[in-house]
């Protein structure tokens, strides 16, 4: 029900109702991802100088490199249950 009335209120007479959804999908994947590159990116230079001073952190550090892809993970799932809305629609 949100999601119609979302796509209709950016959509509205420009956009069709499939096409917001599908742009938002888009949007939310694309900005999960790139968020997720980010924090991987500050993680990864983070991780790196502490394991050359103390090498024994290493496999912690791991652990904090691969949480951030949880952030792209949910952006494909809502990605994932838009795009099924779109085909309800």
């Amino acid at each position: 029900m949100v999601v119609e009335t979302v796509g209709t209120a950016i959509g509205g007479a420009f956009l069709g109702e499939g096409a917001a959804i599908a742009i938002a999908a888009g949007i939310a994947m694309g900005f999960s991802a790139l968020a997720a590159a980010w924090s991987q990116g500050s993680i990864g230079s983070a991780a790196m100088g502490a394991a050359a001073e103390r090498p024994e952190l290493e496999g912690k550090m791991l652990l904090y490199l691969a949480l951030p892809e949880l952030i792209a993970l949910l952006g494909f799932v809502i990605a994932f249950f838009l795009i099924g809305k779109l085909g309800a629609a």
